[in-house]
């Protein structure tokens, strides 16, 4: 065992553990004494009350863990015994399917257990709209700029002209560059710039900035900058009017309840093809789009299905819009039935057809819902396809199992650490004592330490003992008695005492009660009531567990409370508050004995200066 008298602690550790700087040092030369070995000893002596002090505020400490890791572990079950509350839980459905590759089904709890015969389906499509083909000249790269595009579309771009009068732009330095607002400068505006009211010859390339005799400025029209054939000073205004081009235009869809939506794009000129297809794609009229650079063509395809505007128009609408219409080539017009997929123009969309026990109906979409049963179409078929409901006992089993595990988990480690014994022989080690010790004794000591710090705790027993009961009484009012108890639906207490109340699943009984009654079985866990007795057993299980963890975090807290804010967190901190003050007096009664030591060494050199002078005396 560790000696915890520390002595052969040195000044410095004494130093170290007390918060002295020791700036009062005596160097014993006078006396021969080793003054700073003396005092450690005294020191040492002293300082006993404060090793007792700090050894009871660590194992505070480790108690208080202790307790909030046990709180870790009961939260963690009682978000079991939440989730298994609920109804959901114990009414899991399966769904079987004759073929798959036309209908596929997920049933909710509300489902019943039913067959479904769907026959003659045909799966809703989605409206699409081929762009004709664009005229374009070699070179085109529909991932660059419009702007720069533009001589390489046979007609040109459909811009939409934006004037701007008067923009002004403050300088905030001296230069000669400046920013327009925008880009994509529109080629035959007649722009004007000021700088100060003085106005400013606008050059067509940089080539004719070299005349400084006069003002001049190019406009780079694809950027909007500005560059000046002389030096504009700090806070000059400039002021500029030009028009530029943009691209406007506005797609309209309809819903599933055939309300039309309307959403109008603008993109500034030195956007590419590729990015303003790409933004439609991702904004939320929902269509997509995409470019063919083989055949030049733009495709625009409803991500809904079926057949949705309530007038048999299109599903993707782009009247008055020129950029669509002349620059894109796309048309409004609708496709007859039958034409070939690529013609260009609008392709309807389809319902969904089909027939389901004997009812022939239509969806709009391939995915639709029927009593608790969401249906999904996957393909084609005239032929009957068979889909049957039924509980799903293997998922409420597994639910079920997996419950009792981690309950059996949890009173294992309660169990345990209220078992475990304390080693009261094995005080938490100083830092002196750790200096002179090995890191795996120092491991082996601190765990027999910090053992039995929940011993018998009354918190803890008392939670086990509710919990047990709350697991074993009958619940009342259930739609059938003999399904009241867990024992009833084949899960019981293990024989094993030494087990501490561990559960013991009989699977096929379980499974049976699950199969013939899942009804009795979810109230069994789920029913709530007023009284104990009425409760189901998740009911119980949370309240006890909820209770037991608000004891705990009253006497323990968690990491985000203050010492005020617990009770043992108060208890630390009046520990530190002693422990401080008992540093403080140390620190004074070290001082105390360097000043006497400081005294005999003073003492002595006088002596001995007295002795020589005497002896100096007798010699003459």
């Amino acid at each position: 065992m560790a000696d915890s008298s520390s002595s052969g602690a040195s000044i410095d550790s004494i130093n170290s553990m007390i918060g002295a700087t020791n700036s009062n040092r005596v160097s014993g030369l006078a006396s021969g004494m080793d003054i700073d070995s003396i005092v450690a000893k005294l020191m040492t002596a002293e300082s006993q009350p404060l090793i007792q002090m700090q050894q009871n505020l660590q194992l505070t400490e480790w108690q208080r863990d202790d307790y909030r890791s046990m709180n870790t572990l009961l939260s963690n079950l009682q978000s079991t015994t939440q989730t298994m509350k609920l109804q959901s839980a114990f009414l899991a459905k399966t769904t079987a399917s004759s073929n798959p590759s036309v209908v596929t089904a997920t049933a909710g709890a509300t489902a019943g257990n039913v067959t479904y015969t769907l026959s003659n389906v045909t799966m809703a499509t989605s409206a699409y709209n081929i762009g004709g083909e664009i005229p374009v000249d070699e070179g085109f790269d529909s991932s660059q700029s419009l702007y720069l595009m533009q001589s390489k579309l046979t007609d040109g771009v459909a811009w939409k002209k934006n004037p701007i009068a008067n923009e002004t732009i403050k300088m905030s330095s001296d230069g000669t560059m400046a920013q327009l607002a925008h880009g994509g400068i529109d080629k035959d505006s007649a722009s004007t710039v000021l700088v100060d009211s003085e106005a400013y010859t606008i050059v067509d390339s940089v080539s004719g900035l070299g005349d400084t005799s006069g003002n001049r400025v190019y406009i780079d029209k694809i950027t909007g900058a500005l560059q000046f054939n002389h030096t504009i000073s700090k806070d000059a205004t400039i002021t500029a009017s030009y028009d530029y081009d943009s691209v406007n235009f506005k797609l309209s869809t309809y819903n599933q309840s055939g309300n039309k939506v309307d959403k109008e794009f603008d993109f500034d000129a030195n956007t590419s093809l590729d990015k303003i297809l790409s933004t439609i794609s991702s904004s939320s009229i929902g269509v997509s789009a995409f470019y063919d650079p083989v055949k030049h063509q733009v495709s625009m395809t409803r991500t809904d299905t079926g057949s949705m505007n309530p007038t048999d128009g299109p599903e993707i609408e782009f009247n008055d819009s020129t950029f669509l219409t002349n620059t894109l080539k796309m048309t409004q017009a609708v496709v007859a039935d039958g034409s070939e997929s690529d013609v260009p123009g609008e392709h309807g969309g389809t319902d969904a057809e089909f027939t389901v026990n004997g009812l022939k109906t239509t969806r709009h979409s391939n995915t639709f819902a029927l009593s608790g049963v969401t249906f999904t179409l996957q393909g084609n078929s005239t032929d009957p396809v068979t889909l049957k409901v039924n509980n799903d006992t293997d998922t409420v089993f597994k639910s079920i199992s997996d419950f009792v595990d981690q309950y059996n988990d949890t009173i294992k480690q309660v169990n345990d650490k209220i078992s475990e014994k304390r080693n009261r022989s094995y005080a938490p080690l100083t830092d002196a004592q750790k200096s002179s010790m090995k890191d795996s004794d120092i491991t082996n000591w601190t765990d027999k330490a910090k053992s039995g710090m929940l011993a018998n705790d009354s918190i803890l027993s008392s939670a086990l003992s509710k919990l047990r009961t709350n697991l074993y009484s009958p619940v009342s009012g259930t739609s059938n008695s003999k399904m009241d108890q867990l024992t009833e639906i084949g899960i019981t207490t293990s024989n094993n005492y030494l087990d501490h109340g561990k559960l013991v699943i009989d699977g096929d009984k379980l499974k049976a009660a699950i199969s013939t009654n899942p009804q009795a079985v979810m109230e069994l866990f789920t029913k709530t009531g007023d009284t104990t007795s009425e409760q189901g057993i998740m009911q119980r299980l949370n309240t006890t567990l909820k209770n037991t963890m608000d004891r705990i975090e009253d006497k323990a807290g968690n990491t985000s409370m203050t010492y005020t804010q617990y009770s043992m967190g108060k208890s630390i901190d009046d520990m530190n508050d002693r422990i401080d003050a008992f540093k403080l007096r140390l620190q004074d009664i070290q001082t105390r004995y360097y000043n006497q030591f400081d005294a005999m060494e003073a003492a002595i050199n006088q002596a001995n200066s007295q002795a020589g002078y005497l002896q100096q005396f007798m010699g003459q």
